[in-house]
């Protein structure tokens, strides 16, 4: 006896990671020893004048402002930004809060997360870190994050959401055709191997299960064939080595690690059971699944 078996693949689903990523942390060292983004270089740890980040003057490379803790900090005037300082010149400069000053000193997250930059006395109470400090609102000195009492510079950040999200082409189900009982088929050389492509913001795991075999008596996913029992198995090597989908349960790592926008080629065989309760078509959905790695 012969079956006629077709298994629809969804588009996959993904995951809306709503924690964003990481705590501004930021500290005055040098500049051989931070290990994150500086946002300005000082001639000084008090009384000091300044340089952006991009000048490399030898006499402020023991204290420069080092930011860390976020996914994507920048130190970028452009986008997703807040202006830590204005400068008065690219180098050897007064700062200011706000003005006219034509250089900004600015802190960056990438696009959907979050930055801000405050100015209070004696401390950066509600905000994540201490940058610096500074004498006056303009024409100032500026200094480590104890130099002076007026003006803390104070800052919170936040990065971009992670979005995990697998798409699925080409668009479709997937027709086995006609299988023979204790048989199996692939989608080897058939225009039904399927893509999934990382288009989430993050790098990923994709996992992958599959339902049991609806319609009529309907069929059990198993490791095994039986009787109304079949097996599913998946190949990410087109074919050079298969992965069982134990029950339909149960999702099965098929790549530990995809990157933004990076691919993989799925391939599924299908063994029919050894014997069956009617003769009707069935349908078997199959999911992959995006997750953080």
């Amino acid at each position: 006896m012969i079956y006629f078996i077709l298994a629809t693949l969804f588009s996959g689903i993904f995951f809306l990671n709503t924690v964003y990523a990481g705590t501004l942390s930021c500290s005055v060292t040098t500049a051989a020893g931070c290990s994150g983004v500086v946002i300005w270089r000082m001639s000084g740890s008090t009384n000091a004048h300044a340089e952006l980040a991009s000048q490399a003057t030898a006499a402020y490379d023991n204290n420069v402002v080092c930011c860390s803790g976020v996914t994507g900090l920048g130190n970028s005037c452009t986008g997703t930004f807040a202006t830590a300082l204005k400068l008065s010149g690219t180098t050897n400069a007064h700062v200011q809060q706000t003005g006219s000053y034509a250089n900004s000193a600015c802190i960056s997250v990438p696009s959907g997360g979050s930055v801000s930059i405050a100015y209070q006395a004696t401390n950066c109470t509600g905000y994540d870190t201490t940058l610096g400090s500074m004498k006056a609102t303009t024409n100032s000195h500026v200094g480590n994050t104890t130099a002076y009492s007026e003006y803390k510079i104070c800052g919170t950040a936040a990065g971009a959401a992670e979005v995990y999200s697998v798409s699925i082409t080409p668009a479709g189900d997937i027709a086995y055709g006609f299988v023979s009982l204790s048989n199996s088929t692939t989608t080897i050389g058939s225009t039904y191997t399927k893509t999934a492509t990382n288009d989430g913001n993050a790098t990923e795991k994709l996992n992958v299960k599959s339902s049991d075999a609806t319609v009529g008596a309907g069929w059990t996913l198993a490791s095994t064939v039986g009787t109304d029992q079949f097996k599913h198995e998946f190949s990410t090597t087109t074919g050079a080595s298969w992965t069982v989908m134990p029950d339909s349960a149960t999702y099965v790592t098929a790549k530990p690690s995809v990157a933004v926008s990076g691919t993989v080629a799925f391939d599924f065989r299908l063994t029919v059971p050894s014997l069956s309760t009617d003769y009707q078509q069935k349908s078997i959905t199959i999911t992959v699944q995006a997750v953080a790695p």
